[in-house]
């Protein structure tokens, strides 16, 4: 089973919306996560209105299950899919919502230059109002930016309005796992899961102390306490109201006894597994490395990575599976397709690199030492697409070497003043940096930024070009600390991409100026550089 083919040229066209979109709030949501829950660590007992701060926090969980729910639905809905892609096609909305999007974008980390990521928890009132306000001005500027709103009304009114009610679920699946979780309260389930956490700690050869009574457990001075809430019960009903709109919006292909039989079952169990292992790591992060990040860091996210992960292992099952499957399907496997998919390269790197960079905040205190995890993340990737980037492939030429040269110097000379750092980071730690650095983040960044953001803003002529160029550029500056001088390279990527179309040039443009940079990080031991 195929979801809709999207990579034809025709489809391209008429699609670009729709996906930019995607792509955006997919790239804009993680990066609002690495800002305001591993930068700038809020705590809500320190804030005016710890309720509304807490609701707040809760947002990034409920956007990316609204996320997965909308790829899913589009994924098992094609119909529905290309039904919105000729709404889009007939009445694109107007381009001036991409500057009420970016404005939106803006008030959302207005706070951070405003206040401070130290004071944002102090000053918490005008930052509640300015994220909420950016936020829903981003939204929906994004979606007016697709197609008006009485195409989207109409569209829904023609889809029967299944897309709302499934977003609505979606956005609503932490509290459905906090209603049903009473269905599974259990006494046993804490006591195997406190017991499982045990066994495998003292595998790992840690010396744990418990106490249970009170289901208390952990290593050293550090000890966490195994609630209800923390035995994998809640792990479990996100995995059952998962599986329960999967099965429904698939009720006619799908073999329901087996689904329900051999899969969920599988699930479950996969799921407890992993809450045991969550909580073994959890509590050798908070003996061993920090307990703030233990807390603050990995608590907040390796359930919901974990989720995630297990979410999109049973859509690969389920799709792949044919005896879950009422009918054989007969076409090819969308994986050679996909490889081969030229928008799917652009775009699914560049996700890949940022959701790497939230799994290194989450299983790092210092996201600097996952970078191995990073390394080999976005490695993978760019294997995978391959068969679709070797056409890419193209010889250096000199002037773009030339041009990544002068971009390096300048960015290493209008760099802050510091010094060189006392210790010196391990070979294996300076080679995967440079290796990221150098040769794995200038094609993802070049594909996605150049590749996929310029060419679909470009329609031609010079009005066009310059918003093409400004927009990326903006953008691409937002992924740098020093946003300026970011955004300036970006601007000379983008001319150096435009004048003859080749992205290739971009690509080894980026890559000498990193490579320029990484030298004078080597010679003066500033690894901040990099």
């Amino acid at each position: 089973m195929a979801g809709p083919e999207i990579s034809n040229a025709s489809g391209t066209r008429r699609n670009f919306r729709l996906i930019t979109a995607a792509a955006l709030a997919m790239a804009e949501l993680l990066l609002v996560i690495v800002t305001y829950q591993v930068m700038a660590s809020i705590e809500c007992r320190l804030t005016e209105i710890e309720t509304a701060c807490r609701a707040l926090r809760s947002m990034t969980a409920r956007g990316l299950s609204v996320m997965a729910v909308m790829a899913i639905y589009f994924w098992l809905r094609p119909m529905a899919f290309r039904t919105l892609s000729s709404a889009i096609q007939k009445s694109p909305g107007h381009r001036l919502w991409i500057g009420s999007h970016i404005f939106g974008i803006t008030l959302i980390f207005l706070p951070i230059f405003v206040f401070g990521a130290a004071e944002i928890s102090k000053t918490f009132t005008p930052s509640l109002v300015l994220l909420l306000s950016g936020g829903l001005c981003a939204a929906m500027s994004l979606l007016l930016w697709v197609t008006p709103w009485k195409q989207w009304r109409r569209w829904m009114r023609s889809d029967s309005y299944l897309l709302p009610l499934a977003l609505i679920t979606g956005s609503l699946i932490p509290d459905l796992a906090n209603l049903i979780r009473p269905a599974w309260e259990l006494s046993a389930l804490s006591s195997l899961t406190f017991f499982l956490v045990f066994i495998c700690l003292s595998l790992w050869g840690f010396e744990v102390g418990v106490h249970p009574p009170s289901y208390e457990i952990g290593v050293k001075d550090f000890y966490v306490q195994i609630a209800s809430q923390c035995s994998g019960v809640e792990g479990i009903a996100l995995i059952t109201i998962f599986m329960g709109i999967y099965a429904l919006l698939m009720r006619s292909e799908l073999r329901q006894n087996w689904f329900w039989l051999i899969l969920f079952p599988l699930a479950v169990l996969t799921s407890w597994i992993f809450n045991i292992l969550r909580i073994s790591i959890l509590i050798v992060i908070g003996a061993n490395v920090s307990p703030e990040h233990a807390l603050n860091g990995f608590h907040s996210y390796a359930g919901w990575l974990m989720f995630t992960a297990l979410a999109l292992g049973i859509v690969f099952i389920a799709t792949r599976a044919s005896w879950l499957h009422r009918q054989t399907s007969t076409t090819a496997s969308p994986r050679a397709s996909l490889r081969q998919d030229d928008l799917a390269l652009r775009i699914v790197p560049f996700i890949a690199m940022m959701l790497s960079g939230v799994m290194a905040s989450t299983f790092w205190q210092n996201s600097d030492d996952g970078y191995a995890l990073r390394v080999g993340l976005m490695s993978a990737t760019l294997w995978f697409f391959f068969p679709a980037l070797r056409s890419l492939i193209s010889a250096p030429r000199l002037a773009s070497v030339l041009v990544g040269l002068c971009v390096g110097m300048m960015w290493v000379l209008t760099s802050a003043p510091s010094k060189a750092q006392p210790t010196l980071p391990t070979t294996t730690w300076i080679t995967l940096r440079l290796v990221g650095t150098i040769l794995l983040v200038p094609v993802i960044e070049e594909l996605f930024f150049r590749g996929y953001v310029v060419r679909r803003l470009n329609r031609g002529g010079i009005l066009w070009a310059v918003l093409a160029v400004f927009l990326s550029s903006l953008l691409f500056g937002l992924m740098h600390e020093r946003m300026l001088a970011g955004a300036l390279a970006g601007v000379v990527f983008a001319m150096l991409y435009m004048r003859q179309n080749r992205l290739s040039d971009a690509i080894i443009a980026h890559m000498s100026a990193n490579a320029t940079i990484a030298v004078f990080a080597l010679w003066t031991a500033k690894w901040a550089l990099i």
